[in-house]
C-alpha cells in the first residue's frame, strides 16, 4: 500500500481495512486447517497487517489520536496467538473489531 493513498484515509478507514485483513486471514487459516486448501498464507497476511499497522502507525493525522505503537503491536500478537491455536477464530476478529471500535 502506497503511504500517500493510506493516509489520505481516515483511522476509521484505515482500521476497517486493517480489519478485512485480519478476516482474509483467519478465513485462509480456517481453510487450511479444514484441508480446504493446501496452502497457508497466514505469514503473506501478517507481513501485510504489520505493513498496514506501521502505516496506520505512521501517519500524521493519528498522532494527535488514541493510536499507540504498542497496542497495535499488541493486536499482531494476538493475531500469532490465534495462529498457535490458543484462541479460536471468533475470538481473533471480535477482538480486533472492539480494538477497532474502541480507536476510532
Amino acid at each position: 500500500m502506497n503511504a500517500q493513498i493510506w493516509f489520505s484515509m481516515s483511522l476509521f478507514e484505515q482500521l476497517s481495512n486493517i480489519d478485512g485483513e485480519v478476516k482474509r486471514l483467519v478465513d485462509s487459516h480456517e481453510r487450511m486447517l479444514a484441508g480446504v486448501s493446501t496452502d497457508d498464507h497466514a505469514m503473506d497476511y501478517i507481513r501485510n497487517i504489520m505493513h498496514l499497522v506501521e502505516l496506520t502507525f505512521d501517519d500524521p493525522k493519528n498522532a494527535s489520536k488514541k493510536v499507540a505503537e504498542k497496542e497495535l503491536i499488541d493486536e499482531i500478537s494476538e493475531i500469532i496467538k490465534y495462529l498457535n491455536g490458543e484462541y479460536p477464530p471468533q475470538y481473533i476478529t471480535d477482538y480486533w473489531n472492539q480494538f477497532t471500535c474502541a480507536i476510532s
